[in-house]
């Protein structure tokens, strides 16, 4: 019985030991910043073309 314990423990100390050390490690870590990029208007870009397999799909849809 105190053998089981003691494995017990042993077990539980390095589970603690383990989520103490990634908690750490992710307070201490950077944070990631996103870069700042301008936007770019593209008014004539076309996303798709309207073709018959276009038009079949969207009828499905509906």
């Amino acid at each position: 019985m105190k053998q089981n314990d003691d494995k017990r423990r042993s077990f539980l100390k390095q589970i603690f030991a383990g989520t103490a050390l990634v908690a750490g490690s992710a307070l201490v870590g950077k944070k990631a910043k996103a870069q700042e990029t301008g936007t770019v208007d593209r008014p004539d870009e076309v996303l798709y073309k309207k073709t018959d397999a276009f038009k079949k799909y969207y009828d499905t849809l509906r």
